[in-house]
């Protein structure tokens, strides 16, 4: 997986978190995007300029984005062209647009509310913290339908918290 076409591909659906996993790390980097720029990037404790440092190079294992999720920190200017190599921070107009597609299906309540309990059934009390995240950051309200794109980027990343012998039985249940 290359950094620099993930940040693109998920850049065109506008404002998210982007989960990013790459080999020899321990911590998940995170990357807030608004209106298609990185405007904040974190991977532990080191400072955005230091998790630059430390993710370039790096191979990219597995990416995960939450459309919708508003960035709570901003860095004085967006990081797009550091993050993705170029001299030009626009990237969206680099997406072609086989990459951009429109979901108009939506996910029932119940269905949400059942991803979301046998989510907090496995990972336990840290589960309810980061669901509760969601329904913030999202504006969701329990028990309404969801958009599917929405849904689906929930489940990705609820699926990083779930242990490895479990994930394609939940996956399966929730997909």
């Amino acid at each position: 997986m290359d950094l620099a076409s993930v940040f693109r591909k998920f850049a065109a659906e506008g404002t998210g978190q982007l989960a990013l996993k790459f080999a020899d790390t321990t911590h998940l980097c995170k990357i807030s995007i608004e209106n298609g720029e990185a405007v904040y990037i974190k991977l532990g404790t080191l400072s955005p300029e230091e998790t630059l440092a430390e993710i370039a190079g790096k191979e990219l294992i597995e990416a995960n984005f939450i459309k919708g999720f508003s960035p709570r920190k901003r860095l004085e200017s967006p990081i797009t062209a550091q993050l993705v190599g170029e001299e030009s921070g626009d990237v969206s107009s680099n997406v072609s647009s086989e990459t951009r597609h429109i979901v108009t299906s939506s996910i029932p309540g119940d269905v949400v509310l059942r991803l979301m309990n046998d989510y907090i059934d496995i990972v336990g009390p840290l589960g309810v913290v980061i669901v509760e995240k969601f329904i913030k950051t999202t504006g969701y309200v329990r028990g309404e339908a969801i958009d599917a794109a929405i849904y689906t980027a929930l489940l990705e990343q609820l699926l990083i918290d779930i242990p490895e012998s479990m994930r394609e039985e939940f996956q399966s249940n929730h997909s």
